[in-house]
Formats: C-alpha cells, sequence, structure tokens
C-alpha cells in the first residue's frame, strides 16, 4: 500500500513528471489557444508546446496499458494530478479518441 517506500516514490514521480512534462504544457497550450485574443494567438508556440504534449500524452498512454491506475491498486495522487487537464472542455491539443488507455482511465475517475 501507501507505505511501502517502492510505491510512495513511484506516485512522486508520477506527480512531479505531470509538474513538468504534462500539466505544465497542458496549462499554458490551453490558455494560449482559449483565453488570448486570435490576433495574438502565437501559432509556432502553440504548435510547439503541442508536439511536446503529444509526447507526455504518448507516454502516460504507454504506461496505462494493462492497469486501471498508474500506482499500485487503487487511486492515488499520481492518478489525480496527471488527469486534471484532461477534463477541461476547451480544445489544447488533447483528443480522448486518440489515446484508448488514457479515455479508459479517465472513465475510471469520473466512476
Amino acid at each position: 500500500g501507501l507505505h511501502d517506500p517502492a510505491i510512495r516514490r513511484d506516485v512522486l514521480r508520477w506527480v512531479l513528471w505531470d509538474n513538468h512534462k504534462m500539466s505544465s504544457v497542458a496549462g499554458v497550450t490551453r490558455f494560449l489557444m482559449n483565453f488570448l485574443p486570435a490576433y495574438k494567438q502565437p501559432a509556432e508556440v502553440i504548435a510547439w508546446h503541442q508536439g511536446r504534449l503529444r509526447g507526455a500524452l504518448r507516454t502516460l498512454d504507454a504506461a496505462l496499458a494493462g492497469r486501471d491506475w498508474l500506482v499500485g491498486p487503487d487511486v492515488t495522487a499520481a492518478d489525480i494530478s496527471c488527469c486534471s487537464y484532461l477534463f477541461y472542455p476547451e480544445p489544447f491539443g488533447f483528443d480522448r479518441a486518440e489515446y484508448p488507455n488514457i479515455d479508459r482511465w479517465l472513465d475510471g475517475l469520473k466512476a
């Protein structure tokens, strides 16, 4: 369980990964695409961030293959950290249909 040092380490690893590789990129991209006037939206910057986001989403999707949660048998802070931006309705470069393991995982988190 969560008292196992290996589990705690993996949870922390995913929280830190999310902070650097996914939520930070998703947040900036979402802001640039949805909260700036069209004439101020930097297309090249958005495209660059979307490329970084695709890489992070591929990593997350692969990690969820064959498992319900990122770490161990139950939902942890790792799952909560990594899912946060993926529930926003505004477009920012994430299409659930492209990531079947993430799609299934998000349905499980909503349940």
